[in-house]
């Protein structure tokens, strides 16, 4: 208390000694209103530096700051009306003045409120406000609105679930294949890998990938009265599908949809197999560790490709979600190596049967333009 009552007096008499005074003075007294308002002493700061606002007073950058520490201490104080009526005068000298980041929020709304008053957008220009309150004011750059969706070429990734379906086109077994009535099924596989799509017009894209794959699926057999085994087959696969997209209402705005069909070429880079044979009545288990079949299976093969999807606008980009269905062209075994792999062979009793691969796979993604958009 002893210390505002000492610094009250001290501010009193620099008052008394700058009214009569020239700007100089002013500024001065300026810089001990600020520390007055430090100090939380708001109620000092227009009675010291109203007289500083006059056609004699202070000018340029310091005027400008004279008057935000006058309003503000209006503010604090809540004396909105006397804020307000000098917030007009403040106005009518600098209409555009912008509000900077150190500017208190009760200030940028009457501010703000006064220029919208005056149809002034408060965003056409900014300011930068130093701590001296230097002015320095530079036309804002349009602010850049966010261009949704992509007209264009666009780039992306993508990412997805699996499932591998095989479909026995003649059935082998090591018993009477006629009475070994063996069952597919099927196991969780993955898919990623990096997409690119081609403009055409507004209704097609000609779309690509580069596609990490894995294949996974089981198959359960009894070659013997007394034997079964269940075995499981895991493949590793570089995948290239080419497909035209077709958008169904590309005049959409939000979200779209679109059906896609080609093919696929598909590389396999690695296979394996595994399994468990059970014999009855003993229960004795036979297990064949993973074990390589890559020679087994076909290298290279090649898939139909169907597919439903949509697709949901972003900056500049979109997200798309896609459900597909790959129909296997060629068989994928080799027929040739069917009893090649003594442990699946002999130990499982297990034998290839001829039988091509369909998959269905669940995939989302996103995709950035690549063409160059205008400006907004």
């Amino acid at each position: 208390m002893i210390q505002r009552i000492l610094f009250f007096i001290l501010l009193s008499v620099a008052y008394q000694s700058v009214t009569a005074q020239d700007v100089a003075g002013c500024t001065y007294l300026l810089e001990d209103a600020k520390e007055a308002y430090g100090a939380g002493m708001v109620e000092l700061i227009p009675d010291l530096l109203l007289p500083c606002l006059g056609q004699d007073g202070l000018t340029g950058g310091p005027r400008r700051e004279a008057y935000k520490l006058v309003i503000n201490s209006y503010l604090f104080d809540h004396m909105p009306q006397e804020a307000e009526q000098l917030m007009v005068r403040f106005v009518d000298e600098y209409p555009s003045y912008r509000a900077g980041d150190t500017d208190p929020a009760e200030f940028v709304l009457l501010l703000n409120t006064q220029l919208l008053s005056r149809g002034i957008d408060p965003e056409d220009v900014e300011e930068y406000v130093a701590e001296s309150d230097s002015v320095r004011q530079r036309t804002r750059r349009p602010k850049r609105e966010k261009i949704l969706g992509v007209d264009g070429h666009s780039l992306g990734f993508q990412v997805g679930s699996s499932a591998t379906l095989p479909q026995v086109l003649e059935r082998y077994s090591l018993g009477d294949p006629g009475q070994d009535q063996g069952q597919s099924g099927i196991l969780p596989g993955f898919q990623l890998g990096a997409v690119v799509n081609f403009l055409i017009d507004e209704r097609f894209d000609i779309s690509s990938a580069l596609l990490f794959n894995q294949s996974r699926f089981k198959y359960s057999g009894s070659p013997l009265s007394n034997s079964s085994y269940v075995y499981k087959e895991n493949g590793s696969y570089f995948q290239l599908p080419v497909s035209l997209i077709w958008k169904l209402n590309p005049e959409s705005q939000g979200l779209s949809y679109y059906l896609r069909g080609g093919i696929v070429g598909e590389y396999l880079l690695a296979t394996s197999g595994q399994g468990t044979r059970t014999d009855s009545p003993s229960g004795s288990e036979f297990v064949v560790e993973k074990t390589d079949i890559s020679i087994w299976r076909r290298q290279i093969n090649l898939s139909a490709m169907a597919g439903v999807g949509l697709r949901y606008p972003l900056n500049r980009s979109f997200f798309f979600a896609e459900a597909r269905f790959t129909y296997g062209i060629l068989q994928a075994n080799k027929p040739e190596n069917r009893y090649q792999n003594t442990d699946l062979n002999w130990t499982l009793y297990y034998v290839d049967s001829d039988f091509r691969k369909h998959q269905v796979s669940l995939c989302a993604g996103i995709c950035w333009s690549i063409s160059k958009m205008e400006e907004p």
